[in-house]
C-alpha cells in the first residue's frame, strides 16, 4: 500500500509516480495513492483518505468491536475528534490523512504507528511517503546517519528505530505523533508518554485478557477464511485455538516453514514441524507447508525482495522467510486475513520467553531462566540497583558468573543516570543483560559508542530518570514500538504481507491487551514466583482453548534446543546458497561507502570480512558482525 504527501510551492514539476493517483490537492499541497487506499469526503466536507488495515473501533468501556462501514466511522471520527485522539478511537494498522478545506492536510497514525511515513524536507518541499523509493530527492542528499547505521549493525532486528532512517535527510512519524501540512509548511506534535505503574491483578483480569484477544480475532477475523504463520509455540497456538473457536476449523489454514539451511544440517526446525502437525490435527485445521530451502534456492528470493528491503531499510534472514511464507500464505488463502504471534514474547515476558537464556537439558529450568532474565530488569531488582545492593542479588551474582569475560559498565551517578542505564541496557546493547558494556561490540570505535548512546537515548529516553522503577514494564512496551516490534524481524510480516495482497493481524499487540501488559505485575510470570513465562497466555489456554498442554513438552523448535552449538546462522553464510552471494557482494567493500572510520572500526570488519572471503569459518561475535555487515551490504542503500 504506497502513498506520498508533496508539499511546497514547486511539486507542480514533480511528475506523479507511476502506479499513484491524485486523490486530493490544495494550494501547494497534493496526496497521491494507490488504488487500495480508500479514499472519500465526510460529512463536513474534508477529504479522508485511509491507507492501511482498520479492524475495529474502540469503544468507550474499552471493548473493540467491528466497524460497519469505515467512510462512516472515520468520517464521523475526523469531523467530530480532535486529531490527537484519533489513534485510540480504533484498532489496525491504517494511518489516516484528513484534507480540510482550509487545505490543511492532519496525517495520523494508529496508536502504536505500525505503518511507516518516512518525512524528508529538502529543496523547499516537504514529503510524507510510504517508501523511500517514492521521495523525490536521494535519501542519501544529506548523507548518512551514523548513529542510526551503528544501530542497524549493532543490534537484533537489524533496523534504525523507529524516529530514525540510516539517511540523515529522512525521519519516521513515530507513536503519539500527529502531523499537519499545509501551504505555509509542515509541523509535527506529539502526545507525550506517560508511564503507568504495575498493580496486582486478580482473575478478573483473566477474563479481561480472554475477552481482550477473542474480541480481537473475532473484529479481524473473516468467515471466508484465515491463514497464521503456525510455529507451533505458545503464540501462534493460541492464536490458532482462539480462531477455531470464533470461526471453526474449516476456516483456519496453518501455514509452517520447513527450514532447510544447509545440506549438512537438514531439517534444523523438525522439532517445529511435528508439534504444528499434531496441534493441526488435534483442532482439525489444514497445514500448509512452505520451504524455507536454502539448500537448491535462496539466491531468487533475495533478488525478489531486494528492492523491498532497500525502500525499508530492511536488513534480516526472518524477513526473506517472511517473504516465503506470505507468498505460501497467499496460494492457499488469497488476499484473507494472515496473523502471525510475533511480539508475544516482548509483551508478556520481555522477550525472555525461548527457553535459550541458560542451556540446560531440563525445559523447566531453561523457562525459569527466562523469567531470571526478565526479572533483572523488573522493578524489584531495579530498586535493588538504585539502593546499591545489585552486588548481593543472587540472580545477578548467577548471571555474572556465567558471563566468563564479557565486560560490564559501572553503575552511573545517580538514581537517574541508573534508571536510562536500564534502558540503555534493554535496547541499545545486545547483550541484554544490565550494565552489558557496549565495548563488548568491536565493530563501534570508543567515540563511535559514546556518540551513538547519546543520540539514542537523548531522543528515545527522555523522562525516564525522574520515573519509578514500578513504571518500567510501561516504559519496555511503550519503547517496543520505537525498538524491536518495528524491525527488520517483525514489521516485514505486515510488509510481506501487503506485497502479496493480505491483510496482517498481530493480536498481541491489541491496545486492550496492551493496557494489561503495561500495568502486568511481576507475579504474573515477569518475576521470580513461580508463575510460568507468559503465565495468562497459557493459564488461557488451558482453561478456555482446549489446549492439551503436554503437546508443548520436550525441545522448543530448534536444532539448537538439544544442540548448543547449532546456529542458523553459520549454517546460511557457509554451507548454504546465500554464500553465492555473500562473498562477491562483501568483497566490494562497499560498506566503506557509508560507514565513517570515526564510528566504525573499519580495520576490524575488514579483517572478518576477509577472512570470511578466503574461507575461514567465523563463529562467536565475528560471525554475527559478519552477518550483519552482509545483510546491510546485500539489502543496498540509496546514493
Amino acid at each position: 500500500m504506497k502513498f506520498r504527501i508533496l508539499r511546497g510551492e514547486t511539486i507542480s514539476s514533480i511528475p506523479p509516480v507511476d502506479g499513484l493517483s491524485i486523490v486530493g490537492s490544495a494550494p501547494a499541497v497534493r496526496i497521491e495513492t494507490d488504488e487500495r487506499a480508500i479514499v472519500f469526503d465526510s460529512p463536513r466536507g474534508n477529504r479522508v483518505v485511509v491507507v492501511g488495515t482498520m479492524v475495529g473501533r474502540r469503544k468507550p468501556c474499552g471493548r473493540l468491536t467491528s466497524i460497519e462501514t469505515v467512510r462512516g466511522f472515520i468520517g464521523e471520527m475526523v469531523d467530530e475528534t480532535p486529531a490527537p485522539r484519533w489513534a485510540r478511537r480504533y484498532e489496525g494498522d491504517a494511518v489516516i490523512f484528513c484534507l480540510s478545506a482550509r487545505g490543511v492536510v492532519t496525517v495520523s497514525g494508529d496508536r502504536f504507528f505500525k505503518r511507516d511515513i518516512y518525512v524528508q524536507q529538502e529543496d523547499g518541499v516537504d514529503c510524507l511517503v510510504s517508501d523511500l523509493e517514492l521521495l523525490p530527492f536521494s535519501p542519501a542528499v544529506q548523507g548518512y546517519d551514523q548513529a542510526a547505521l551503528a544501530h542497524t549493525l549493532t543490534y537484533y532486528g537489524h533496523r534504525p528505530p523507529k524516529k530514525h532512517t540510516i539517511y540523515r535527510s529522512v525521519r519516521r512519524l513515530s507513536p503519539g505523533d500527529v502531523a499537519s501540512v499545509s501551504s505555509d509548511g509542515m509541523t509535527v506534535a506529539n502526545s507525550p508518554f506517560e508511564p503507568i505503574p504495575t498493580r496486582e491483578y486478580s482473575s478478573e483480569d483473566h477474563d479481561r485478557y480472554y475477552e481482550a484477544f477473542l474480541d480481537y480475532l473475532a473484529t479481524a477475523g473473516s468467515d471466508a477464511g484465515n491463514s497464521l504463520f503456525l510455529s507451533s509455540g505458545w503464540d501462534s497456538t493460541s492464536i490458532l485455538a482462539g480462531l477455531v473457536k470464533v470461526f471453526g476449523p474449516r476456516k483456519v489454514t496453518g501455514v509452517t516453514g520447513r527450514m532447510l539451511y544447509s545440506e549438512r544440517s537438514g531439517n534444523c526446525n523438525r522439532f517445529e514441524i511435528e508439534r504444528a502437525a499434531a496441534i493441526a490435527e488435534h483442532y482439525g485445521v489444514r497445514l500448509h507447508h512452505v520451504d524455507l530451502d536454502y539448500v537448491s534456492s535462496g539466491p531468487d528470493w533475495v533478488e525478489r525482495v531486494q528492492g523491498l528491503f532497500k525502500a525499508h531499510n530492511i536488513q534480516s534472514q526472518t524477513g526473506l522467510n517472511h517473504a516465503r511464507l506470505a507468498h505460501g500464505a497467499s496460494e492457499v488463502a488469497d488476499g484473507l486475513p494472515l496473523f502471525a504471534g510475533e511480539i508475544s514474547d516482548g509483551a508478556h515476558n520481555l522477550g525472555f520467553s525461548q527457553y535459550v537464556t541458560m542451556f540446560h537439558p531440563t525445559q523447566g529450568f531453561r523457562e525459569y531462566s527466562d523469567k531470571m532474565a526478565a526479572y533483572l530488569f523488573g522493578p524489584t531488582f531495579t530498586r535493588e540497583l538504585l539502593a546499591d545492593r545489585h552486588g548481593d542479588d543472587h540472580v545477578f551474582n548467577l548471571f555474572m558468573s556465567q558471563a566468563g569475560d564479557t565486560l560490564f559498565d559501572q553503575p552511573a551517578e545517580g538514581r537517574g543516570g541508573r534508571m536510562r542505564q536500564q534502558l540503555v541496557s534493554f535496547f541499545l546493547r545486545n547483550g541484554r543483560r544490565p550494565l552489558w558494556s557496549g565495548r563488548n561490540n568491536k565493530m563501534l570505535t570508543g567515540a563511535g559508542l559514546d556518540s551513538y548512546t547519546d543520540e539514542m537515548a537523548s531522543t528515545y529516553f527522555q523522562g525516564v530518570e525522574e520515573s519509578d522503577p514500578d513504571t518500567l514494564y510501561s516504559w519496555y512496551l511503550n519503547l517496543y514500538n520505537s525498538f524491536h516490534w518495528q524491525g527488520s524481524t517483525v514489521s516485514t510480516i505486515q510488509k510481506m504481507a501487503d506485497h502479496f495482497g493480505m491483510p496482517a493481524h498481530n493480536p498481541y499487540w491489541d491496545g486492550g491487551l496492551q493496557d494489561l501488559f503495561w500495568s502486568m505485575p511481576e507475579s504474573w510470570g515477569r518475576g521470580l514466583n513461580l508463575k510460568p513465562t507468559k503465565y495468562p497466555l497459557k493459564r488461557m489456554m488451558e482453561e478456555k482453548l482446549d489446549f492439551p498442554m503436554h503437546l508443548q513438552k520436550g525441545p522448543h523448535s530448534y536444532t539448537y534446543d538439544v544442540d548448543p552449538d547449532f546456529n542458523h546462522s553459520f549454517e546460511l553464510m557457509h554451507y548454504s546458497r546465500l554464500k553465492e552471494l555473500a562473498v562477491p557482494t562483501l568483497q566490494k567493500k562497499e560498506y566503506h561507502d557509508l560507514l565513517s572510520p570515526d564510528v566504525f572500526d573499519l580495520d576490524y570488519l575488514d579483517g572478518i570480512v576477509d577472512a570470511y572471503v578466503r574461507g575461514d569459518e567465523q563463529r562467536g561475535a565475528h560471525l554475527n558482525d559478519l552477518v550483519s555487515i552482509w545483510l546491510m551490504s546485500q539489502s543496498g542503500w540509496y546514493r
